[in-house]
């Protein structure tokens, strides 16, 4: 493994043990002004998205999204069983606010460096099939082609 790969998948698993432990930790977060829990979230999981695309490129962005949002709804199922919290519907909803925004960043960043993200798998290379040629209906290998 590469050294800028390490750094790569390191800065997601950190972003991702962040978040968890900062959404499914007892005691609410400190509010630095009202509606910062929102932003919270919105911040989490754009980060998130945006270090799951660098640690791994070749993964198509919508198996990003969608991992992601099944990701933030088990948070919110998981904070809902955590005492003194609760889960709520404005915070699924600015999760996948956050997710879009990581999505934007991950496109507007491919731009910047020229290299476009991928929505779907890229194509597989299909194998081209080798055939016999045949001269008269006389093959190659000095058979009768049929």
């Amino acid at each position: 493994m590469t050294y800028r790969k390490l750094v790569a998948s390191t800065t997601f698993w950190v972003a991702l043990t962040i978040l968890i432990f900062m959404a499914l930790k007892s005691s609410p977060n400190s509010q630095l002004f009202p509606g910062a829990d929102k932003f919270y979230h919105w911040l989490g999981f754009s980060i998130l998205v945006f270090t799951a695309h660098i640690a791994f490129p070749k993964a198509p962005l919508r198996s990003l999204f969608i991992w992601t949002l099944i990701g933030a709804a088990a948070i919110e199922v998981l904070q809902s069983m955590t005492p003194g919290r609760t889960a709520s519907l404005a915070d699924m909803t600015v999760n996948i606010i956050g997710v879009l925004a990581g999505l934007t960043a991950i496109h507007l960043y491919g731009d910047a460096v020229g290299k476009p993200a991928q929505w779907r798998e890229a194509p597989r290379k299909r194998r081209r099939r080798r055939h016999r040629r045949t001269t008269n209906g006389v093959s190659a290998s000095g058979g009768d082609a049929q």
